[in-house]
C-alpha cells in the first residue's frame, strides 16, 4: 500500500505543473480523428504549444494550504482629527491566479538553483528575471544553497522543456522533488527569450495560471484543428487531454482573475490557424500593463497612510493638545514620541509641568515630561523625544496624560488616548500641549 501511495504522489507531482511551450520547427497539421481540416503549414513561432502539461488542481493527497496572511499590508486604522480611531475598510479585488495557491504578500520564498546541470550564465538569467516580479508584486525571492530548505527547487536541462508547479503546491512536496525546470538548449537564447520563459514560469510559482484558461478568456478555438494539431508528435494527446490542457477554464470560485489580457506574460502564442475567427495572440516577452496592475492587487505593497493631524481635548481646564502622526518617519522597528510645550491662539505659552505615559509590555510605562517654569534652568525642558521599540508597545493599553494643577500637584487626568493600535513601526507621534486652562 505504501508503494502504491508513493507512486501516486510521484505521478501527481510529475503531471501537475504548467509547462512553457518549446521551440520547434514549423510542422504541418494533419487531420485527426473525425477532423475535417485543410493541410497547411503553421507560421514559424518562437515557442509553440508542444509538450505541455497543465495542472488543474493541487496534487493528489495535498494537505489544506494555510490561509494567506495580509497583516503586513493591512492599512492601520484611521486616526481622526479629534484623536478617535476608526477602522479602515479594506478593498479586495478579485493575469488569472488560483486564490488558495498564492503566497502571502511580503513573504520571502526560498529558491534553490541546481548546479549539477545548466550553466552559471543561465542561473544568473534566472536570478535576474525572477527578481523582476519583486518590482510589481510584494514578494521576495531568496536564492539559497540548501536544496532541502528551499520551497522552489529549480533544475536545469537541455531538453527545450519548461515547467513549474503552481504557487504554494510546492509546500506539499514530501518526496523533495524539483518544482521547476528550465530546458534551455546549448547555445543560449536571446535576452527576450530568457525574459519570456523565466518570467512566465515564476509567474506560475506565484500562483498565476495560463491566461488562455482564465474564465475571462473567450478564445473561439477551432476545436477539430486543435485536436488534430495536438494528436501529432511530440504530444500525441487524445481529445480528453486537449480538453483539459487547452479548452478547460478554471473555476471562478477558486480564482481571482482580471479581464482577459492577450498581452499578459502568462499568455501563450495563439496562431490564427487554430481559431474560428482568425483571432491570434503573439508571444509576450515582458509584463503587460494589466499584469503590473493585477499583480499589485494580488500581492499588494503596504500602503503608507497620510499624515494624521488634529487636536486632543482632555476635558480638564480646556486642555488642547495638538497631535501629528507621521508614517515611515523613523526606522521601521521603532516609534518616536515627542512631547513639547506650545502656545495658544493668544500666544500665551504653556509653562507648567506636563507628562505623558507610553504603555509598554510587561505592565511597564515610559514617561515623557516637560516644563518651563522652574527657577533652576536645568530642570526645564520645553521638548522631549524618545524612540521606543515598536514591539515593546502595549497596544491594548492607552496613552495617559498628567499635569501640574493647583499647588503644583502632579495629577493623572481621566483622559486616555487609544491610539497605539493605529500605529505602525516607523511612526513619529508629536504632541504639542498648547493650552492648559480656560480663559
Amino acid at each position: 500500500m505504501k508503494q502504491f501511495l508513493t507512486g501516486i504522489i510521484v505521478l501527481a507531482s510529475y503531471n501537475c505543473f504548467a509547462q512553457y511551450p518549446t521551440r520547434t520547427a514549423p510542422q504541418q497539421i494533419q487531420p485527426g480523428n473525425k477532423a475535417t481540416i485543410t493541410n497547411k503549414v503553421l507560421l514559424a513561432k518562437a515557442y509553440d504549444f508542444s509538450n505541455m502539461e497543465f495542472c488543474v488542481d493541487r496534487p493528489v493527497l495535498n494537505e489544506p494550504l494555510p490561509e494567506r496572511d495580509f497583516s503586513s499590508v493591512m492599512p492601520p486604522p484611521r486616526i481622526n482629527s479629534d484623536g478617535t480611531v476608526s477602522t479602515v475598510a479594506v478593498k479586495r479585488q478579485p493575469l488569472a491566479a488560483e486564490t488558495l495557491k498564492m503566497w502571502s504578500p511580503g513573504e520571502t520564498v526560498k529558491v534553490y538553483l541546481n548546479t549539477n546541470n545548466g550553466s552559471e550564465y543561465v542561473r544568473d538569467k534566472v536570478r535576474l528575471y525572477a527578481k523582476q516580479w519583486e518590482k510589481i508584486a510584494n514578494i521576495k525571492f531568496e536564492f539559497v544553497s540548501s536544496f532541502k530548505s528551499a520551497q522552489i527547487k529549480v533544475m536545469f536541462g537541455s531538453d527545450n522543456k519548461y515547467w513549474s508547479w503552481i504557487g504554494r503546491d510546492v509546500l506539499f512536496n514530501p518526496l523533495q522533488l524539483y518544482t521547476m525546470h528550465f530546458g534551455f538548449p546549448p547555445g543560449g537564447r536571446s535576452d527576450l527569450d530568457y525574459s519570456r520563459v523565466i518570467l512566465h514560469e515564476f509567474g506560475h510559482a506565484l500562483g498565476f495560471i495560463h491566461e488562455h484558461q482564465s474564465p475571462a478568456a473567450g478564445i473561439q478555438w477551432d476545436k477539430e484543428k486543435v485536436y488534430a494539431f495536438y494528436a501529432q508528435e511530440p504530444n500525441k494527446w487524445d481529445r480528453l487531454a486537449v480538453d483539459i490542457n487547452i479548452f478547460h477554464k478554471y473555476n471562478k470560485a477558486t480564482l481571482n482573475y482580471s479581464a482577459y489580457d492577450k498581452y499578459s506574460i502568462m499568455h501563450y502564442e495563439v496562431p490564427a490557424d487554430l481559431t474560428l475567427n482568425g483571432y491570434s495572440a503573439g508571444g509576450n516577452y515582458t509584463f503587460s500593463s494589466m499584469d503590473i496592475q493585477y499583480a499589485g492587487m494580488l500581492y499588494p505593497f503596504p500602503v503608507t497612510p497620510a499624515t494624521a493631524t488634529g487636536t486632543l481635548r482632555t476635558g480638564d481646564d480646556c486642555d488642547m493638545i495638538d497631535f501629528k502622526v507621521e508614517y515611515n518617519a523613523v526606522s521601521s522597528d521603532k516609534v518616536e514620541f515627542i512631547l513639547e510645550l506650545g502656545a495658544n491662539q493668544s500666544n500665551r505659552e504653556v509653562t507648567w509641568w506636563k507628562q505623558i505615559g507610553i504603555p509598554l509590555t510587561g505592565n511597564r510605562e515610559h514617561l515623557l515630561w516637560v516644563q518651563n517654569h522652574s527657577l533652576i534652568a536645568d530642570e526645564n525642558r520645553k521638548v522631549y523625544s524618545v524612540q521606543l521599540a515598536f514591539s515593546d508597545l502595549d497596544k491594548n493599553r492607552q496613552i495617559t496624560f498628567w499635569k501640574a494643577k493647583l499647588l503644583g500637584i502632579h495629577t493623572l487626568l481621566n483622559y486616555k488616548w487609544p491610539v497605539l493600535h493605529a500605529l505602525k513601526g516607523g511612526c513619529r507621534v508629536k504632541l504639542t500641549w498648547k493650552n492648559d486652562k480656560c480663559g
